[in-house]
């Protein structure tokens, strides 16, 4: 093969890679993060992605994925985080340090199926700070791929969170929060 066919050959496989992580980088879940203050409760959501690499036969077998899931990272970027107003926006993302730390992001380190469920231990780095998390996560197939879902409550304060405080100290954001998910895979 020629220098030529090569290097378009270089090419073409470069454009393929790139497309399929475009596609892949395309929001598929539904991210909520919600919990309490001194005088009412709040959720604000975002869309974030995850990325399955499929496995190579030695993984256990999930529902769609019948050589079961080398690796799945759930990436969610901060400034896509939407809530009820503009100004609960503002102290989430002042609260998460939007500005220095864009995403968060979970690693599935193992699992364990058992009929629709799985039960995923990994590793969640919100604020550069990575802790392990281990929570249930609802399996089902579907003609658009594989449904997720599940929902885990952390202290967001062992993420390097401080719960935001307004109206000088009013009101107080509890530091215990709940994250749920829902998204489909496709195969």
């Amino acid at each position: 093969m020629s220098m030529y066919g090569r290097a378009m050959g270089l090419c073409a496989g470069l454009m393929v890679l790139q497309a399929g992580s475009a596609a892949a980088q395309q929001p598929n879940l539904d991210f909520t993060v919600s919990g309490t203050s001194t005088i009412r409760g709040w959720a604000c959501s975002a869309k974030g992605v995850v990325a399955v690499t499929p496995g190579t036969g030695s993984a256990q077998p999930v529902p769609g994925f019948a050589s079961g899931v080398q690796t799945a990272t759930v990436t969610v970027p901060v400034k896509a985080f939407t809530c009820p107003n503009a100004e609960m926006t503002q102290h989430l993302l002042e609260a998460l340090k939007a500005e220095k730390f864009s995403e968060i992001v979970y690693r599935l380190e193992r699992y364990d199926v058992a009929g629709g469920q799985a039960q995923a231990t990994g590793a969640m780095t919100i604020t550069g700070v990575t802790q392990p998390i281990a929570f249930a996560v609802g399996l089902k197939e579907s003609p658009q791929g594989l449904v997720v879902e599940g929902s885990t409550r952390l202290d967001m304060t062992k993420f390097g969170v401080t719960p935001p405080e307004v109206m000088l100290g009013m009101l107080k954001v509890g530091p215990q929060i709940r994250i749920e998910f829902k998204g489909v895979i496709a195969r």
